[in-house]
């Protein structure tokens, strides 16, 4: 921990752009589609928006970033392999806590307005935990854990193996995904997919899987980071 603090700190250099640039495009794109849906007028009904994502995929962005830019200069002042991974995934769960219960709050006073008095839905969940404030914080905080330990994770491909090791990652996720959907498409199990789906509970599908997939995720990671070079 005495080495992973110290780590942690050199990270927080540029906090200025890991929270201005996720915050500043999620502003303009609530904007954006405050404006487009009060130019509608009242159409009778709530609408949901999917404009909530995009700060999630500049989190992503930005953790693939922090270790191409951060790794190297790093381990030039002396920082372990270790040190360093065990930071930026410390960070990283820093970050999910407080963007998740800034999320949380935006989602309570959505609601209090009445979807920012134009019915609508851009922060709040549709139907997942609104009885229960812990689990609805969780809702936000893990989808964060597990694009941010995506995005580590191919940093540190490119790290290990430079862009030939993106370009393979990326060939194996084509050639994985088209013969599952080839398969799938053959046996006719997209029915039985879709029902297994619609009987997991919002918990298992927002939580669970998720937080199992980020700790595959760090645990595939660790073993490339330690023969990574700068």
């Amino acid at each position: 921990m005495n080495r992973v603090l110290p780590a942690a700190r050199l990270q927080l250099v540029t906090w200025r752009n890991m929270v201005g640039w996720p915050w500043g495009i999620l502003a303009a794109s609530f904007a954006v589609n405050v404006a487009f849906y009060a130019s509608m007028g009242d159409l009778g009904r709530t609408t949901v928006t999917g404009g909530l994502v995009c700060i999630y995929m500049v989190l992503l962005v930005a953790l693939v970033q922090s270790v191409t830019q951060w790794f190297p200069f790093a381990l030039g002042l002396g920082v372990t392999r270790r040190a360093f991974y065990l930071s930026h995934l410390l960070l990283l769960a820093a970050q999910a806590l407080l963007y998740a219960v800034v999320l949380y709050l935006l989602g309570v006073l959505e609601a209090a307005t009445g979807g920012w008095w134009i019915k609508l839905r851009f922060f709040g969940i549709p139907g997942l935990f609104l009885d229960n404030p812990v689990l609805q914080l969780l809702g936000y905080a893990v989808p964060f854990l597990l694009l941010g330990t995506l995005g580590t994770a191919v940093g540190v491909v490119f790290k290990r193996w430079g862009t030939t090791g993106l370009f393979v990652l990326g060939l194996f996720g084509i050639l994985v995904g088209g013969a599952l959907a080839t398969l799938v498409t053959w046996q006719g199990w997209w029915a039985a997919i879709g029902s297994w789906f619609a009987g997991q509970s919002p918990a298992v599908l927002i939580l669970g899987w998720p937080a199992l997939l980020s700790l595959l995720l760090v645990a595939v990671t660790y073993p490339m980071i330690r023969r990574a070079t700068p």
